[in-house]
């Protein structure tokens, strides 16, 4: 139990910080599912924020791969392969398994509109174009399964974002990030702005909420480690205008706009918790219980729905409530145990043992100094 404790709730080796937004997101889309938080829309800003969140990791990443191969350590091929392979690695078999979870209870235990709506849309959520059957195809959510267009969204962001950039030379990055976001967000604006659910799950929507999220984590390798007076206040002050402006345009009634400014601001407040690591809001965030749900995001964020249902009738049995905020609050209680139980043991027993093969480095084909790959 120790070694548990201390692989998901010890001290972090990441960046200091962000286990700990991505604890905040969760729960907040886990608020907005029960019920609790749905008119605010906590569940769509948390997204926006966690796409911010990939973009200012990822990016950086394919960043130093290029440097890789202009300075002739390696090759293009070889770089997107180790990238492809990772992602693979860290996304496909949690998710999968979801997927097989999902099928085994709809055979077994599980009945009524729900199944229909896994099997029909199937084969969009086996190839990761969720997004595209719930905005284009079906015109409407797919109820528990419907967060699983946020994953689509992401893969195919890793798919094409490396193949434009991992060519182009360093020096065009960073002024290439902001052309490629603005007409990715023009584009989208354009075609679908009017219409809030396309506008939302389209992929040139989360693109640019991932490029956004890139362009700050660019500028935070360049910034490094900062002593900013007040550091702990900002981040806190920043994190209050994000929920403010969220609510503000969603309670006026232009949620398009909210998606819009939501990443620019995400993305500040990313990059101030990194480059301000000894801030009071990062040691906040870096308190063992927030870390530590943070460290188990990717199921947590995978699993909740399926267990939202499960502990609602719990407490329906228990408490003789079926509706009302005391119900929904303890449906949402009763869910994150239950979601943390099964996280714990999915991150310790089996994502974890396959991440274990990211640390297996391809044999880089060699290129000749010089090149630019």
């Amino acid at each position: 139990m120790h070694e548990i404790y201390q692989k998901v709730f010890g001290v972090g080796k990441a960046i200091r910080g962000l286990d700990g937004l991505r604890a905040i997101c969760v729960l907040l889309v886990l608020t907005d599912h029960a019920g609790l938080t749905k008119t605010s829309e906590t569940g769509t800003l948390a997204v926006w924020v966690f796409f911010a969140l990939s973009g200012f990791l990822i990016v950086p990443i394919l960043f130093k791969a290029r440097l890789r191969i202009e300075a002739g350590n390696s090759d293009g091929l070889t770089e997107i392969g180790l990238f492809m392979r990772n992602r693979a690695l860290r996304i496909f078999p949690v998710y999968y398994l979801t997927l097989a979870l999902i099928f085994l209870s709809t055979i077994t235990v599980v009945s009524g509109d729900n199944v229909g709506k896994f099997y029909e849309s199937i084969s969009w959520l086996l190839t990761y174009t969720t997004n595209i059957y719930i905005g284009f195809v079906r015109h409407d959510w797919l109820g528990p399964l419907s967060h699983l267009w946020t994953l689509a969204v992401e893969q195919q962001f890793y798919v094409l974002f490396p193949l434009l950039f991992i060519w182009l030379p360093s020096r065009f990055w960073r002024s290439a990030l902001p052309i490629l976001l603005l007409l990715m967000l023009t584009v989208s604006a354009f075609l679908v702005f009017d219409d809030e659910l396309m506008f939302r799950v389209n992929s040139l929507s989360g693109f640019y909420a991932i490029a956004v999220g890139g362009i700050f984590g660019l500028a935070a390798k360049r910034l490094g480690a900062v002593e900013l007076r007040f550091s702990g206040l900002i981040i806190l002050a920043l994190g209050v205008v994000l929920i403010l402006q969220h609510l503000y345009f969603i309670f006026g009634g232009h949620p398009n706009a909210a998606l819009i400014i939501a990443p620019l601001l995400a993305g500040l407040l990313i990059m101030l918790v990194t480059v301000c690591q000894n801030s009071a809001a990062t040691r906040f965030l870096e308190l063992p219980l927030i870390r530590g749900v943070g460290v188990v995001s990717y199921g947590f964020y995978l699993f909740h729905g399926l267990l939202l249902g499960p502990s609602g009738r719990i407490v329906a049995v228990a408490t003789g409530m079926r509706e009302g905020t005391i119900f929904q609050g303890m449906q949402i209680i009763t869910a994150f145990i239950l979601t943390m139980i099964v996280s714990i043991a999915s991150f310790i027993f089996f994502e974890e043992k396959i991440m274990q093969l990211k640390k297996r480095r391809a044999t880089p084909i060699t290129v000749a100094a010089g090149s630019n790959g």
